[in-house]
């Protein structure tokens, strides 16, 4: 994940200086619109903005428009649209266009700039902007992101909310449609006056008064170019909601974490207030959970009970059928993985010490502020619950639908698994050479094949979890790495030089993986998206069973069918995906933003759905059982991304889509 969010920072940045300095009359030349501008309107949806000493706007200026525009004033015909990279944009009657894209490029979409003679645009009345989408395609799943940006990239704010979060002025929010399907995007609008105070975390936060454009695009593309990567109805753009209530100021607002390790300031369904709704909770989930286990269609490993079957080797293994790869269970049923990862009691507890007027509970001598175990003990009314709540958690995953216990999870549930389950054997072994810029070895250093061969064998000699984990049927294979920075080091060495090095890494890990643990798929390194060069493609075909690859979209539906060179074709694993939105009091989103609890569930929905269509994917990971801290693991990472929120309460939606794929997945993937 770290890798990940560093890699994206990156190319965003660039990106974005890029497109600021495209004219946009080449953009323009390049597109193509049927469209007659609107006239600029003199006061809805717009503001001038003030201008600095050198004649430039001041972002956070006061000019322009009045606050008394109307939340309902907002549209279409208060923008200019601009159609960037071949999109063709086509009115489509009272407030609504028909966009199509050839490519997902990163410039390749619709632009609504402010009217000419504007500067920006004045979102500053919603707390939501929203868009009605519906897929025109009749064959394709599409996925579509929306962006709002306020500031310059070389810019200071004069808002001092917005100056403290100078590298943060952009935000957007996603959605993944079935052909044929209607669906409404919704952004959260950070507005400036939900800053906390000085030190303390909060949102990030863009100047909503002065919004330099709306960007309807493909973020982060992987597709190849295709007609149409994109062809949707665009309709009823406008703001909703009131914003919400500033945060208190000063000292009021310490300490702003509650004994739960909730957001004092905010409310929300599942919020705690009592140790009494967390025993309560455990007692009404059981019951639910005994009123709906796991779905009756499976075998006992989760597999397609009423498929085919086909040769029982006492592994999982992958084969192809019908045209597509599936995973098959050690007695010889066909299995798709949808898995959840780092399922734990505990996860990414913060060091109370460095801030403890941020918390209400008084920092314990062990100084980690562990607010997802207090809060299971006190649910299960005693402290040593852990055994009682890896068999729990065990039948929360069946009973939602999911049969795969995914990576970095607790190494005492998967010694007492009873579904199955991945494992991780090293992340950048310990004493392997490492290269001096990236995060990657240093595949090049004499002494590479060795250490890194001794890592391997050194885990499995003194990790407890992955000795078991080498004889265990339930263990479905072993993740060697995770998202090494193959896209940078490549261009650095060169196709030619980097081919041998990494045939040599697969190739090695391969051949340690069968000698400790015979039987087990390897799993590959988790590839940091789709988008790598075709050796990294080869090198891995050639000796991973299967290739793993972690994608922030809103669908993979569209990932090229021929990945792969004929004769090295290899299955997929979607080693993490996730979805997460801003109404329930934390400050992150996700790497993939949706608007609300439902959206999350749908999306969730429509991404598998994707991939079950899809003939490469064998399986697809959530990224991750339970929420970040609200102030963040070690790398700042705080995401509302999980399953299960700090108290361990499940999100609705998300659960109860997870269990509509659980119960659909098999006749799905078969075509049936």
């Amino acid at each position: 994940m770290k890798a990940l969010f560093f890699v994206i920072a990156f190319i965003a940045a660039a990106i974005f200086a890029v497109h600021r300095l495209a004219p946009r009359q080449m953009e323009a030349h390049e597109s193509q619109t049927v469209l007659e501008e609107p006239e600029a309107p003199e006061g809805p949806g717009v503001s001038e903005g003030s201008e600095g000493p050198d004649g430039s706007e001041e972002p956070g200026g006061t000019g322009g428009s009045d606050k008394a525009e109307s939340a309902e004033s907002f549209s279409f015909a208060t923008c200019r649209l601009s159609p960037v990279h071949g999109a063709t944009v086509l009115p489509d009657g009272e407030g609504a266009v028909v966009l199509r894209m050839p490519s997902a490029e990163w410039s390749c979409g619709l632009r609504l700039d402010p009217p000419e003679g504007r500067r920006s645009l004045d979102l500053s009345r919603g707390r939501f902007l929203a868009l009605d989408v519906e897929n025109l395609s009749t064959t394709r799943q599409m996925r579509l992101t929306m962006h709002v940006s306020s500031g310059g990239a070389n810019s200071e704010a004069a808002d001092h909310a917005v100056a403290n979060f100078t590298k943060n002025r952009s935000v957007n929010t996603g959605i993944g449609l079935n052909p044929g399907e209607k669906g409404t995007m919704r952004l959260f609008l950070p507005h400036p006056s939900y800053a906390t105070p000085d030190g303390a975390p909060g949102p990030h936060l863009v100047d909503t008064a002065h919004v330099n454009c709306i960007e309807l695009q493909c973020q982060w593309p992987f597709e190849r170019e295709f007609k149409w990567v994109v062809d949707c109805r665009l309709s009823n753009l406008r703001l909703e909601g009131e914003p919400l209530p500033p945060p208190p100021q000063g000292a009021a607002f310490f300490p702003f974490i509650d004994r739960y390790g909730q957001y004092r300031h905010a409310e929300w369904p599942e919020k705690v207030h009592s140790d009494e709704e967390l025993r309560e909770d455990l007692r009404s989930e059981e019951a639910r959970i005994a009123a709906s286990p796991r779905p009756a269609s499976w075998d006992r490993y989760g597999g397609w009970a009423a498929g085919p079957r086909l040769a029982a080797t006492g592994s999982f293994r992958t084969e192809k059928v019908d045209g597509k790869w599936w995973l098959v269970t050690p007695e010889g049923h066909l299995f798709f993985s949808t898995g959840i990862d780092v399922v734990r009691d505990n996860t990414d507890s913060s060091d109370g010490t460095k801030h403890p007027d941020w918390h209400e509970t008084p920092v314990p001598p062990s100084r980690m502020m562990a607010y997802p175990a207090w809060n299971i003990a006190r649910k299960f009314g005693k402290d040593d619950y852990r055994a009682d709540y890896n068999l729990f958690a065990q039948r929360r995953l069946c009973s939602w639908g999911v049969n795969t216990i995914g990576n970095w999870s607790g190494g005492d549930l998967l010694r007492t698994a009873r579904i199955p389950y991945v494992a991780s054997v090293l992340e950048r072994g310990r004493g392997v050479p490492r290269h001096p810029k990236f995060h990657i070895y240093d595949f090049a250093a004499p002494d590479f094949e060795e250490k890194m061969r001794a890592a391997i064998r050194e885990k499995f000699a003194t990790d407890e979890t992955l000795r078991h984990a080498a004889g265990d049927p339930l263990c479905i294979g072993f993740f060697i790495d995770n998202e090494l920075q193959f896209q940078k080091w490549i261009p650095e060495v060169g196709a030619e030089k980097a081919a041998p090095l990494l045939d040599l890494y697969f190739r090695l890990c391969k051949e340690e993986l069968g000698r400790a643990a015979p039987g087990k798929l390897y799993l590959g390194s988790r590839f940091v998206g789709f988008r790598q060069a075709g050796i990294l493609w080869r090198a891995a075909a050639r000796h991973c069973d299967v290739v793993s690859v972690n994608a922030y979209a809103n669908s993979v539906a569209n990932i090229p069918d021929n990945l792969f060179e004929p004769g090295l074709e290899k299955p997929i694993l979607l080693g993490e995906f996730h979805f997460g939105c801003m109404d329930r009091g934390m400050f992150r989103a996700s790497l993939c933003p949706v608007g609300d609890q439902t959206e999350r569930g749908r999306s969730y929905a429509r991404l598998v759905e994707g991939a079950l269509r899809h003939p490469l994917f064998v399986g697809c990971h959530y990224f991750q059982y339970r929420d970040q801290p609200l102030i963040g693991r070690g790398d700042g990472e705080a995401y509302q991304c999980g399953f299960v929120d700090g108290c361990d309460r499940p999100y609705a939606p998300l659960c109860a889509a997870a269990r509509q794929i659980g119960e659909t997945m098999y006749p799905m993937r078969s075509g049936r």
